[in-house]
Formats: structure tokens, C-alpha cells, sequence
């Protein structure tokens, strides 16, 4: 039986098949063949005959003259072109994924030559969670829940009368997403007076980088590149809120920009004011600092949680300095009171003020 080898194309929904006939004897300079075969005058090529001549054996002639006796340019018994090919080696292409970033969208497809398609996929280790693994195209995807790396191995295997079967070691690193903590309410500043407060970023690759994006601070209050803002103020008409901007030393950066307030306050004839109105978010598992505000700094304070809320797990307040500090073990959003009570003024002046902080 004669087989004709060839390559179908299939556009739109409709298929074409273009036969391979170099594996065929050419007919002779009189386009005839031996015996059983017949010329297709189109390709100049022998083919044999089927039908009223009986099956078709599928081997060449061994003479191919018109008088019987010639060869006609073809040694018998030879092929006269390509047999049955034979697939190329597959391949699972060593094409490292890129790193991803915490609970931002990831996608990488993982890429093979030579075999016989379709493919099917597979994995073998722990992928990145929040991920998964389209067996069908070699997809990996989803929203990376957590950081770190995770090393799995990609297995292809074709659909080849004979398969084949590759497969490769991958490693995906997630980094921890870029967050500016704010605060979102800076500290208030005094008309007049010196001023200093602090930016803080969590997540990326410290160290971080601070710059203004859009909108202005109250003249006289600068914002350096560490996040830290300072100078001395003098209270205006309104300060209406800007936008700032920070960028991790990772490679790619990563930015975010926060929209922030910082307004005027005015403590007058020995009134007991906090300066502060917001704390900063935090990330568990970073060590979190910060320092409340309060005027006159020239007086001791004593600093306390209320009964009313609780404190991020890992966090306290410490009653003499009012800083906040630890390490965050749970994400949340955390609302508490804290008083402040300056211990040289008569009659003595409590302030309260409500925080809330945002761990992720």
C-alpha cells in the first residue's frame, strides 16, 4: 500500500493537506513511467496505479524507460526522498520565571520545542502559594499569597506514537509587596516652631526612597530622600493635602504613592496637646517604632492604652517615651485609645486620642 506523506493546514475552521512526492520516481523526458505507475504531469512525478490494476505495492520500478530497458535517472530500489520523519528531541526550554510580588497578578508560560504536540504538564515540589498550574498549556499563575522561593520541577510529555518526556528544575521568588505606611495624618506642627516627623515604608527592598510627587508642604518644611520631614512652619490659609512617593532598591523597583495631610495646631497658655492624630501601618513580621507627639515637650508625660481596643499582637506602648514598637504577628486593623498626661502642669491635663493601625 502506498502512503503519501505530507503536511495539513487547518485556517479558519477548514483544513488542506499538501502531499510530499519527492519520495516518488520522476517520470522520463517522454512523461512516461514503468509499468503500474502512471506520470502526474503537474509534478513530473511516477505514481503508482490503484483500482482496475490491483493493489498498489508501493515500491519504485526497477526500470524506468518508456522501452522497458532504461532507467530513467532513478537507481532501483532507492527511495527517491525523505522516509517517515522521525520528531524532533523534545525540549523543555530552561527560561528561569521572573520573581513575582506578593498579591500582585503573576503569570509565566513554560515554553517546548520539538516532539509532537499537544502538550500535557505537569509539576512535582511546592509551587508559590497562591498559585496554580494549567497542565493543559504549561501556565503558571494566581496571586502570590506569601514571600520566599520555591524550587518544583516542570514535566512535558508529547503525543508522539513513541512519547517523549523532558523535564526541568524552576525556581519562583515572591518579594514582599511595597507598602508607604504613612502616616496618613503627619503630625500636627506648631506656627513657629521647629518641626520633625518621619515617613516609614514596608515590604520592597530597604533602603527606600522619599520624593515628593505632587501637590506642596507648608513652606518651610522640607521632605528628604530618608523619608524624614523638618523645618519650621508658619500656619497659613490651608494646607491642602500632597501626594508622596516611594521606591524600593529592588531591581525591578518597585513605587507607591500615598496621599497625606499635614495641618497647623495652636497650644496656648500651658494646654496640654498631642501632636500626633495617626500611627503608621505595619507588616508582620518587621520590627515596627514609632514615637506619639505631644507639646510642651518641656513637661514629663505619661503615656497609656485605655481600656477601649488593644494593640496589634507584638506591639506596646511604652508609658514614658510613647513610642510604639515590636514585631506584628497577625494582620488586622487595630482601633485603641491612648491617654497623655503631663505630670508638671496644675491642674494636670489629660488628652486623649483614638489610633488606628493596619497590619498587613
Amino acid at each position: 500500500m502506498a502512503v503519501l506523506l505530507g503536511v495539513v493546514t487547518c485556517t479558519g475552521g477548514a483544513c488542506t493537506f499538501q502531499p510530499n512526492l519527492s519520495r516518488f520516481p520522476a517520470c522520463d523526458g517522454q512523461g512516461a513511467c514503468a509499468s503500474g505507475w502512471t506520470c502526474l504531469a503537474s509534478e513530473g512525478v511516477c505514481l503508482p496505479d490503484c483500482g482496475e490494476r490491483g493493489p498498489c505495492t508501493g515500491e519504485e520500478p526497477s526500470s524506468m524507460g518508456a522501452d522497458g530497458g532504461t532507467d530513467g535517472g532513478m537507481d532501483a530500489g532507492t527511495d527517491g526522498g525523505n522516509p517517515d520523519t522521525v520528531p524532533a528531541r523534545l525540549v523543555l526550554i530552561p527560561d528561569a520565571p521572573g520573581p513575582g510580588t506578593e498579591t500582585v497578578s503573576y503569570f509565566h508560560r513554560f515554553q517546548v520545542s520539538g516532539g509532537t504536540p499537544p502538550y500535557t504538564f505537569s509539576t512535582e515540589g511546592e509551587l508559590p502559594a497562591g498559585l496554580s498550574f494549567d497542565t493543559g498549556r504549561g501556565e503558571l499563575s494566581g496571586k502570590p499569597l506569601t514571600t520566599g522561593k520555591s524550587t518544583f520541577t516542570v514535566e512535558v510529555v508529547d503525543q508522539g506514537a513513541e512519547p517523549q518526556r523532558a523535564s526541568q528544575e524552576f525556581s519562583v521568588s515572591i518579594r514582599p509587596v511595597l507598602h508607604l505606611a504613612g502616616p496618613d495624618v503627619l503630625v500636627y506642627f506648631e506656627s513657629g516652631k521647629d518641626y520633625v516627623e518621619t515617613l516609614s515604608a514596608t515590604g520592597g527592598k530597604p533602603p527606600y526612597t522619599f520624593e515628593l510627587s505632587s501637590g506642596a508642604l507648608p513652606s518651610g518644611i522640607v521632605l528628604r530622600g530618608n523619608g524624614r520631614l523638618d523645618g519650621a512652619a508658619y500656619a497659613g490659609s490651608g494646607t491642602p493635602p500632597f501626594e508622596v512617593r516611594v521606591t524600593d532598591s529592588d531591581e525591578p523597583p518597585q513605587t507607591r504613592v500615598r496621599r497625606l495631610q499635614l495641618t497647623s495646631i495652636s497650644c496656648s497658655g500651658g494646654e496640654v496637646c498631642i501632636k500626633s492624630s495617626a500611627v503608621p501601618d505595619g507588616r508582620v513580621g518587621s520590627a515596627y517604632t514609632h514615637s506619639l507627639q505631644s507639646t510642651p515637650a518641656s513637661v514629663t508625660w505619661t503615656w497609656k492604652k485605655t481600656d477601649s481596643g488593644a494593640l496589634p499582637p507584638g506591639l506596646g506602648l511604652n508609658a514614658g517615651t510613647g513610642v510604639i514598637s515590636g514585631m506584628p504577628t497577625q494582620v488586622g486593623m487595630y482601633e485603641f485609645n491612648v491617654t497623655a498626661t503631663a505630670g508638671g502642669l496644675l491642674p494636670p491635663a489629660p488628652s486623649t486620642l483614638t489610633l488606628r493601625l493596619m497590619v498587613y
